[in-house]
């Protein structure tokens, strides 16, 4: 009688593990999709003031770099340095894969990559990182004096520590009108992501204009 008991608690057990371990697999399952599709970086607004400073493009271009930036509808900001062969391939590859959904909204966008590295990075290198990215006309690749170009890390409060620059961090930034703050995101961003966060900042400024709110809202 004992040993008929053990034997039915025995099968049901496992009649019930069957049934449970589907249940496991799809939890575990969904629970991996959502950490993939879970964003690899951190997402912010913020106001800042353009410094007025002058850098040089890749075709030895001295240009007002406040002046440039609020010309664009859409403006979208990052750093690198040609030299580098960390972070910064990764940078400018997803900078140049956005760029055929960036095109979409017609010629209201531009792109700026300013150098981390200006006494390395001259214009001469500056037109050798083009070639090697294709980045063509797309992207507005800039160098200048190093108090330039502090200038602008310290105004969009990208300023890494120390004089290492390998120890600079992957920063992002994205204007889409003159008046809207600026959208923060640190960490590596794809091509796709950028794309999605340039339109739904778009969807947005179309909607704060239309309903008056203020763009801190955001």
């Amino acid at each position: 009688m004992f040993l008929k008991g053990y034997l039915m608690l025995k099968n049901s057990l496992t009649f019930v593990g069957i049934l449970l371990v589907p249940f496991f697999v799809m939890e575990y399952v969904q629970a991996g999709e959502r950490t993939v599709n879970q964003l690899e970086y951190n997402r912010s607004i913020h106001f800042y003031r353009i410094p007025d400073v002058r850098l040089v493009d890749a075709q030895e271009r001295e240009i007002n770099f406040a002046a440039e930036v609020e010309r664009e509808d859409i403006a979208i900001i990052s750093f690198a340095f040609t030299s580098c062969t960390g972070t910064c391939p990764v940078i400018t590859a997803n900078l140049v894969q956005a760029l055929p959904e960036l095109r979409k909204a017609g010629d209201r966008y531009r792109i700026f990559l300013v150098s981390l590295d200006p006494e390395h990075d001259t214009p001469a290198r500056l037109r050798e990182y083009e070639e090697r990215f294709n980045t063509r006309n797309d992207i507005t690749l800039l160098t200048g004096n190093r108090n330039a170009i502090h200038s602008v890390l310290r105004a969009y409060n990208a300023v890494y520590p120390g004089s290492n620059k390998m120890n600079h961090q992957p920063l992002t930034f994205i204007r889409t009108a003159k008046s809207s703050p600026w959208i923060r995101l640190e960490g590596l961003v794809s091509g796709s992501n950028l794309a999605r966060e340039v339109r739904t900042a778009l969807k947005h400024t179309s909607r704060t204009n239309h309903t008056s709110l203020p763009s801190a809202a955001y």
